[in-house]
């Protein structure tokens, strides 16, 4: 009898040490990791919310780390396409084509301040990293001001983005 109880109690422990853990919040991801995960191409949907205007675009970031935002919603600025890269800002709309050096173009335009807050998450250096529920949460600052960037703690894709400075939010669908 002494070592069916011997027997039982190991086994309530060690079901209680399992179920003990099913609760816990899981631990954020250190800088380094959510820096590498952000620094990854992707492609996704964005609904984007500046002030009282909304922008639908579809967002690319390639290897080399050149940005693509192609508008479709306002209906004014569908088939729009912005290309951004540490240098240069690109503009074509309509058959025409422009570019210009992106030390020329306003910090707080909407294309150049997502750009810089993706891009300063994906520095290890200078943001904060944390987990709210399912999510990893990415804190930093770049010249338009506070930004909160959230990722999918399972695949680490982007979820949204909010720079209140600026009153923009931003989320983020689609195959990244």
């Amino acid at each position: 009898m002494g070592r069916k109880k011997a027997a039982l109690l190991a086994a309530l422990m060690v079901l209680s040490g399992m179920l003990a853990g099913c609760g816990r919040e899981p631990a954020a991801p250190s800088s380094e990791e959510v820096s590498r995960a952000v620094q990854k191409p992707f492609e996704a949907a964005a609904d984007i919310q500046m002030g009282g205007v909304a922008a639908t675009v579809d967002l690319n970031r390639t290897e080399d780390g050149v940005f693509s935002f192609v508008f479709h919603e306002p209906k004014a600025l569908d088939g729009m396409t912005v290309t951004m890269d540490d240098e240069n800002i690109g503009l074509s709309y309509l058959g025409l084509h422009i570019e210009a050096d992106s030390e020329d173009v306003l910090n707080s335009a909407v294309t150049k301040a997502i750009v810089a807050a993706i891009n300063q998450a994906a520095e290890p250096e200078g943001i904060t990293v944390g987990v709210e529920g399912s999510a990893v949460t990415v804190s930093g600052e770049t010249d338009a001001g506070e930004f909160t960037l959230t990722l999918d703690q399972k695949n680490q894709s982007l979820l949204t983005l909010s720079i209140p400075n600026l009153d923009l939010e931003c989320r983020f669908s689609g195959g990244q």
